[in-house]
């Protein structure tokens, strides 16, 4: 069943619109008053219409960064919530004066300041036709598992106990965990979602870019700069967790070891193997 998210912290404002709109969708509403709110909704059922104040850009603009990572997210409308006219309130009548010559002046009608809701869970209706016809487009066609496939790394992964030179995983400011690692991109395990600067490629000359840093063993570091493609949150345990794939940008040189760097350990006591570590750094990361 199809459902519609609203982010509105106006108390007054939100129950214009719900009332608005339980008039004309039988589909489940859920209002938050904060983006914080939204986006813990959004992990743990994805919407098919988030409906957003106008006035916060730069929230939209993560939002729609952090949903393109998401799986099954592609056919989300999101739509802008203007300012809401209330329903004006009925006019007295105006009797007449006893004094013929003063007479009491019916008042102007005064012109609305927002939008008359109605008008406006019209288009909300629209939207949510057009998103029930593109997600049943994109299931049939399996056009977005396909589109997610071609992003996913064709080189040789390595799990996290294949590589146990690589001590620890920062992504940005947190400390992560290495799920696997090729030479094109990581599989990552965070306690927060990514960053905005992480989802989309930084532009040229922006000082600020998205950095993956490997700590070795040696003491050494290696610094792979990208961007995450896809983030899938879990929330079967008490705090939510997410699997990040970071790519790497093609001037980051990350060399592992093929399947023939595998040894067999000397010792006759087990038949553990062992990995010969051979990750090395290009220039434009020292």
């Amino acid at each position: 069943m199809s459902w519609l998210l609203v982010v509105l912290p106006g108390s007054a404002q939100a129950d214009l619109l719900q009332h608005a709109l339980r008039t004309r969708i039988s589909d489940e509403i859920v209002v938050v008053g904060s983006i914080e709110e939204g986006l813990t909704s959004i992990e743990q059922n994805i919407p098919d219409v988030i409906l957003l104040p106008t006035m916060i850009p730069a929230v939209e603009d993560y939002l729609v960064a952090y949903l393109a990572t998401m799986p099954g997210a592609r056919h989300v409308q999101i739509l802008g919530i203007p300012c809401l006219e209330p329903p004006a309130a009925p006019l007295e009548p105006h009797g007449r004066s006893p004094l013929l010559w003063k007479r009491r002046q019916a008042p102007r009608p005064v012109a609305p300041l927002g939008c008359d809701p109605g008008v406006f869970a019209e288009d909300v209706v629209t939207y949510l036709a057009r998103a029930r016809e593109l997600r049943a487009a994109l299931a049939a066609s399996r056009t977005d598992a396909a589109s997610h496939q071609t992003e996913r790394r064709s080189d040789p992964r390595f799990a996290n106990h294949e590589v146990p030179w690589i001590s620890v995983v920062r992504f940005g400011n947190e400390r992560a965990v290495l799920l696997d690692v090729s030479s094109r991109g990581a599989l990552l395990r965070t306690e927060t979602r990514p960053e905005h600067s992480f989802l989309r490629r930084a532009a040229p000359g922006v000082r600020q870019r998205a950095r993956l840093t490997l700590e070795l063993a040696s003491d050494q570091e290696v610094h792979a700069v990208g961007r995450v493609i896809r983030c899938v949150p879990s929330t079967t345990g008490p705090r939510t967790q997410y699997d990040v794939a970071f790519s790497f940008d093609e001037s980051v040189g990350l060399h592992l070891p093929t399947s023939s760097a595998l040894v067999h350990a000397s010792s006759d006591d087990d038949d553990e193997v062992q990995v010969v570590p051979s990750l090395t750094r290009s220039r434009s990361d020292v």
